[in-house]
């Protein structure tokens, strides 16, 4: 999904460069494969548009290049002329710091900013693996996946979930899909199944949000159930209620449906400058969620690996709408995680 473990390549990394000429990797790279856009159509090419010195994790934009350019000050959109949102064609969100504007799209912009990069790390041996489920857990779906028997996975959550942001949903090249789409294909290849994918998720929507739209997800039995909240409610209500609505949930499903279980999914954090998101709140919900965690619940830990991954890369690089979407390559980070459980 990001990476091959074998050949020790990197797979179409995204980064911007947004207020610096620079973008940082995630790991060494012995060697860069390629540099592209593929909304734009657009490969360039190395001495001429970007420069790296091997062995190194620093990929440079030379002068003139073709590959898109921001200043700094394109984080905060003038607010004589921006178009704030939520209207149409809106460039700008309000709650930025000390009053200003963030940069903000709805639709393909970043997709155009962003470039991706295949390269050859320096070693393999860096890239990080996520937990497995632990001994026994799941074990109904996990059995019928691994007798080749078809099965059914709901999700319910907010607008990463649906998808927002991805190329597929902006109908944009590369035309990626959401990550639950992406877990779905890899459980197909590797055991050989057919997966009848519900996806329920509404943008804009919190954890009690579920309770207004049981007949969509508590009136039909599937066998995995996929929560995914967190982004909307960190504003809304604190990390203990959460976690208590999303055991509702849970307590619902299994009152209708007893052999159905569960994949519980933190949430990515979102853009640091954005007010609107409490400092802190992503980790103390994805820390109150991972309390619920038993035999038939296991946790998709989006949330760890994702701020792992801010380390070393800037959120712009990692955004698609620059405060709460991710962008293809952030929703590939969402299924690897996912897709790690099962490995």
């Amino acid at each position: 999904m990001l990476w091959n473990n074998e050949t020790g390549v990197v797979i179409g990394e995204s980064g911007i460069f947004l207020g610096k000429n620079y973008v940082k990797l995630l790991f060494p790279a012995e060697k860069i494969i390629q540099v592209y856009n593929p909304t734009l159509d657009v490969v360039y090419e190395k001495g001429k548009d970007f420069s790296h010195v091997p062995g190194t994790d620093i990929l440079y934009v030379n002068p003139n290049s073709k590959i898109p350019v921001l200043p700094e000050n394109a984080k905060h959109p003038d607010p004589e002329t921006a178009i704030l949102y939520p209207n149409e064609g809106a460039n700008a969100i309000e709650g930025g710091p000390d009053g200003k504007l963030l940069l903000f799209s709805a639709h393909n912009f970043y997709a155009g900013k962003q470039i991706l990069i295949d390269y050859k790390a320096v070693d393999r041996t860096v890239f990080p693996d996520n937990p497995t489920l632990k001994s026994g857990q799941l074990p109904r779906f996990t059995g019928l996946l691994k007798v080749g028997k078809d099965v059914s996975i709901t999700l319910i959550g907010d607008s990463i979930s649906e998808g927002l942001n991805s190329t597929k949903k902006m109908n944009c090249p590369p035309y990626a899909p959401p990550y639950i789409e992406l877990f779905a294909q890899w459980l197909e290849k590797q055991f050989s199944v057919s997966v009848d994918l519900r996806n329920k998720a509404i943008s804009g929507t919190g954890c009690t949000h579920a309770f207004e739209i049981e007949d969509r997800w508590l009136a039909e039995p599937t066998d995995l159930l996929v929560i995914a909240y967190g982004m909307n409610d960190f504003a809304r209500m604190d990390a203990g209620k959460y976690r208590m609505t999303v055991q509702r949930i849970i307590d619902k499903m299994r009152n209708a449906h007893p052999d159905t279980e569960y994949l519980l999914v933190t949430s990515m954090s979102g853009n640091t400058l954005w007010k609107r998101l409490p400092a802190g709140a992503d980790a103390l919900f994805a820390g109150e969620l991972k309390k619920l965690e038993s035999q038939t619940a296991a946790i998709a830990d989006v949330n760890s690996f994702w701020n792992d991954m801010l380390k070393q890369k800037d959120f712009y690089d990692l955004t698609g709408n620059g405060v709460n979407h991710p962008n293809d390559f952030g929703y590939r980070i969402y299924a690897k995680v996912l897709l790690d459980l099962f490995r």
